[in-house]
């Protein structure tokens, strides 16, 4: 893919979206767009567009907000470096499938069009110029600028782990525990980056979360750049305890001497043994549903990886304007003359869907087929369907979304039909037939009713930094969202 240099002078259209509703004969589209202005400000212009095809009356609504730069913020320069580093960290990089597969494109280089799709990085700057000016501030020598100015990549002599398992046995000393921060909603990850950085160059922070509420439980892990920084914050909190900007007196301690000491509370329940095991029995049932909740995940990532190492490009189309009628079938039923199987990705009741082709490039040639077929037009449940070709940043994002919600699918149904359940496939009790029937049962009302759970067909909280879409709308901390 080849990058256009646009002068900073010039006003850039940086996000566009579409979205019909169809409400018996009234069509009403509203489109979205986002434009960067010269002087940086961002402007987004709202188009409501309805339409009523009974008597053919149409009414066109425009509104125009222009909200200024955030050049103006004096730490802008230190937060685009912050959150552009980390996404090529070796904690980001691991186990960021979507960045890996594109760094494999071009030599390593991302271009700046794909990093500013990012909402994290979006709500800093999505100017090259401001990103590129900041970026040559950086002194951790960890990225590389192309001659372009419109792309950037990781410096070969910083090659990346070559597993994740490499990459927990490098941090595993340069990691920290730290509790002791009040347990308040205000604790955000940007707050602990800005405290962390006066004690030296930090990779990533990790906020601890209570298992059910998902609240702050006081606690983070602190990823430092080498073995010898984090060793000397923990010595300098044994000499000088560590206070919060509130007071409140921090307990740090090295990763693995965090988990030798969790170990033993594990294995004594914090308590003597002539103590009742009932808080030992309380523990050691949630440290099995945190255990079960990293096995997921990691279940996750490994399908995600797969996933996105099988992404077509020109191979998907957008529909919009459908019937509340229309399912996932009817849809198919016009595609299936002219391709193998597509993949459908809608519920029904939506007023839009996308088509998801099984090769490359065959978008376009499809498309034209189907429309050929009705003569121009694409009709399902008897209305005209819009349709178009799925190009550019916004397949990219596309594969992205549809790609981490498809991993986490995958991973609930590998649970539900043969993991993590006594008694086998049948689950507790062994009663397999009885539950393979009942399956089978809720498989054919959901095609019937064409709203299967995952919305395709055939298809099935620790906050921490993160590339964003973190679900398809996903990831926590200093992230892209």
């Amino acid at each position: 893919m080849t990058d256009t240099v646009v002068p900073v002078t010039n006003d850039k259209t940086i996000s566009s979206t579409e979205e019909t509703v169809v409400d018996g004969d009234v069509v009403t589209t509203v489109t979205k767009t986002k434009t960067i202005n010269s002087d940086n400000s961002v402007t987004t212009t709202t188009t409501v567009d309805k339409t009523d095809q009974k008597n053919g009356e149409n009414v066109a609504t425009t509104l125009t907000q222009t909200i200024s730069s955030s050049s103006s913020d004096p730490d802008l320069d230190k937060k685009i470096i912050r959150q552009i580093e980390y996404y090529l960290s070796d904690v980001n990089m691991t186990r960021d499938k979507f960045l890996k597969n594109e760094m494999t494109k071009d030599d390593g280089w991302i271009p700046l069009s794909v990093l500013t799709t990012f909402k994290r990085l979006q709500s800093l700057s999505t100017d090259f110029a401001t990103i590129i000016n900041a970026l040559k501030k950086s002194i951790s020598g960890l990225i590389q600028i192309d001659e372009a100015e419109n792309k950037i990549r990781r410096r070969p002599e910083r090659p990346l782990p070559n597993s994740q398992a490499e990459l927990e046995l490098m941090l595993r000393n340069r990691t920290v525990y730290v509790k002791g921060f009040p347990k308040t909603a205000d604790i955000t990850i940007d707050k602990l980056l800005s405290f962390f950085e006066q004690f030296g160059s930090i990779e990533s922070v990790q906020m601890k979360k209570q298992f059910k509420s998902k609240d702050f439980n006081g606690a983070a892990f602190v990823v430092f750049s080498s073995d010898e920084k984090a060793r000397e914050f923990v010595e300098k909190s044994k000499e000088k305890p560590i206070k919060y900007e509130d007071g409140s007196m921090l307990e740090c301690s090295l990763q693995d001497d965090f988990y030798k000491k969790k170990a033993l509370e594990l294995a004594t329940g914090g308590k003597s043994i002539e103590d009742d095991g009932k808080e030992k029995q309380k523990y050691d049932k949630q440290a099995r549903k945190e255990k079960r909740k990293d096995e997921l995940e990691k279940k996750t990532n490994e399908h995600l990886e797969k996933l996105n190492n099988e992404n077509l490009s020109g191979a998907v189309i957008h529909l919009a304007g459908m019937t509340a009628n229309v399912t996932r079938e009817l849809i198919k039923a016009k595609f299936n003359p002219f391709t193998k199987m597509p993949w459908i990705d809608f519920n029904k009741g939506d007023a839009e869907a996308w088509v998801r082709l099984n090769e490359a490039n065959t978008a376009k040639d499809v498309l034209e087929k189907v429309l050929a077929a009705g003569q121009g037009k694409l009709m399902i449940d008897d209305k005209e369907v819009i349709c178009r070709i799925v190009e550019g940043d916004e397949e990219v994002q596309f594969w992205k979304e549809a790609n981490e919600k498809r991993a986490a699918q995958r991973t609930k149904k590998s649970e539900r039909f043969g993991g993590g359940k006594r008694g086998g496939r049948g689950g507790r009790g062994g009663h397999g037939k009885r539950n393979r029937r009942g399956g089978q049962k809720r498989k054919r009302d959901q095609e019937e009713n064409g709203d299967n759970e995952s919305g395709e067909e055939g298809e099935e909280e620790e906050e921490e930094q993160s590339t964003e879409f973190k679900s398809p709308k996903k990831a926590k901390g200093t992230t892209t969202d």
